[in-house]
């Protein structure tokens, strides 16, 4: 008996010791954000979060660092434990534009990452404030070249927005002033109000002010019209852009993250877009990432989309800065 008793011990210590000893889930996994919250990144981040709160023993939280067009949250998760306990949700514009962005960036994507899962896609429009006495493309063109400059509202330097308008004035021969905000809640605020004469912002997002009168829709930055816009030209169709402009958001980890918290975190991913995380994606207006994504599908993109925002800083003439 006494023996019987001891062998199942050792049987709950072996047990007992190799879960112990399970280097992952720490005691609190945190989804860091380079933007405030209310934005496409901030959303993701959250979903994802909810997913991994019904599947873990651990809490599992965001916390929103904005500043610097999403570096400051970036730059904090370089310099993170590589344990899976601190991970950043972040879109293009903090990794794969930031080398042709900044001199001397605050990380290197390739050095001070590892590219885990793409979360989701998500498409562009260009809007105007319901103030302003412009309609559609062709009084929106009128009005910029008839006034000496016009004002434009992003999330930050360097950003996607940032890009797409800075070649929209350079196809056009406009003057448009650039002014970076923390966050998307933040200028769509001054945008609703008047405060700045245009923004391109992230659709699902813009059709909540545009369903309810506040914002007007002009313009499309995808390769075709938007289904959700079916009257509004893409930028594509009407000759301003020679390609589309998309953007996308994923999750990534420290350098030097082992290769299996890798793949248990690829698999907290691809269980939120198999499930209801995925669909509350489509819902809110994105496209859900593939749910069975491979260990080296994310890296490749990363690298390819790095070349493709390398073309896009050189076509529209926009240095680096320090």
């Amino acid at each position: 008996m006494l023996k019987r008793f001891l062998a199942a011990l050792g049987v709950v210590g072996l047990f007992g010791g190799a879960y112990a000893a399970d280097p992952w889930p720490p005691r609190t996994i945190t989804l860091v954000v380079g933007f405030a919250a209310g934005g496409n990144t901030d959303l993701a981040a959250r979903i994802l979060a909810n997913a991994m709160k019904a599947s873990l023993p651990v809490p599992v939280v965001v916390e929103n660092k904005p500043g610097a067009g999403g570096t400051v949250g970036a730059a904090y998760v370089s310099r993170s434990a590589p344990n899976g306990g601190t991970l950043l949700v972040a879109s293009q514009s903090e990794t794969t534009m930031l080398k042709s962005n900044r001199l001397r960036p605050p990380y290197d994507i390739d050095r001070d990452f590892i590219p885990i899962a793409k979360l989701m896609d998500q498409d562009y429009v260009l809007v105007v404030p319901a103030s302003l006495n412009v309609s559609n493309w062709q009084e929106f063109v009128t009005y910029a070249k008839t006034h000496g400059s016009i004002t434009y509202a992003t999330s930050g330097i360097g950003t996607t927005a940032h890009v797409m308008s800075e070649h929209l004035a350079k196809e056009l021969g406009i003057k448009a002033v650039h002014v970076p905000y923390p966050g998307a809640n933040a200028f769509r605020a001054d945008l609703v109000a008047g405060r700045v004469d245009f923004s391109i912002d992230v659709v699902p997002l813009s059709m909540q002010l545009i369903s309810v009168g506040k914002l007007r829709p002009i313009a499309v930055t995808q390769k075709s019209r938007d289904q959700r816009l079916p009257n509004v030209p893409s930028l594509v169709e009407l000759g301003v852009f020679r390609e589309q402009y998309a953007g996308w958001t994923g999750v990534f980890a420290p350098k030097g993250t082992p290769p299996e918290i890798q793949a248990r975190l690829r698999e907290q991913v691809d269980q939120m877009l198999g499930g209801s995380g995925g669909q509350e994606i489509a819902n809110s207006g994105y496209r859900p990432a593939s749910p069975r994504q491979g260990a080296n599908d994310f890296v490749q993109f990363v690298a390819s989309d790095q070349k493709k925002w390398q073309a896009a800083f050189q076509r529209v003439g926009i240095q680096p800065s320090p």
